[in-house]
């Protein structure tokens, strides 16, 4: 008797599920979508609900980005960051390490937003020129190679694979 009301529960958790999800891709296919606009750091969401830039934000963003093309490892903007006295996005005086790498590839800095692109739906929406953008899409673009190239991972068709370091006993 138990099996089954647990099995009717299943069912209907499954369904409501099903249902959300369908709810999100039509609203992102639709371009009605309120994830195209949500906040992130450097912005700030106006009484429509429209992305607008966050100039003192803005400006640490900006040093991102350029601290990592001249060279600076995400630990090492962090250490930047945490001495010059900039709190992190939550508020607290130490930034994550994670915090950095998500922003240095998050396309809302350059103005388009990609929805839906983790793996787990078979669409993925992309606007473009969505929001104001704080970084230009050359810096962007750029950053983003040396991203690939600063990458211990290679992505072959086998599979991802790490890269063999002078100080690895390991050979390609």
């Amino acid at each position: 008797m138990i099996s089954i009301i647990e099995s009717i529960a299943q069912a209907e958790n499954e369904s409501r599920s099903d249902n959300i999800k369908w709810g999100i891709k039509q609203r992102a296919a639709q371009g009605t979508s309120k994830l195209y606009n949500r906040k992130c750091y450097g912005y700030f969401n106006d009484k429509n609900g429209n992305l607008v830039i966050d100039e003192r934000e803005a400006k640490t963003v900006r040093m991102i980005f350029n601290l990592y093309l001249h060279g600076k490892s995400v630990l090492g903007i962090v250490k930047e960051l945490e001495r010059l006295g900039i709190k992190s996005p939550t508020g607290k005086d130490t930034w994550p390490k994670r915090t950095i790498d998500v922003m240095l590839s998050n396309e809302k800095y350059m103005g388009n937003v990609r929805l839906l692109d983790n793996g787990k739906y078979e669409a993925h929406y992309f606007v473009q020129d969505n929001n104001p953008a704080i970084i230009p899409k050359e810096t962007f673009q750029a950053v983003q190679i040396e991203k690939q190239r600063r990458s211990n991972v290679i992505k072959s068709k086998d599979g991802a694979r790490r890269k063999s370091t002078k100080y690895s006993s390991k050979s390609e």
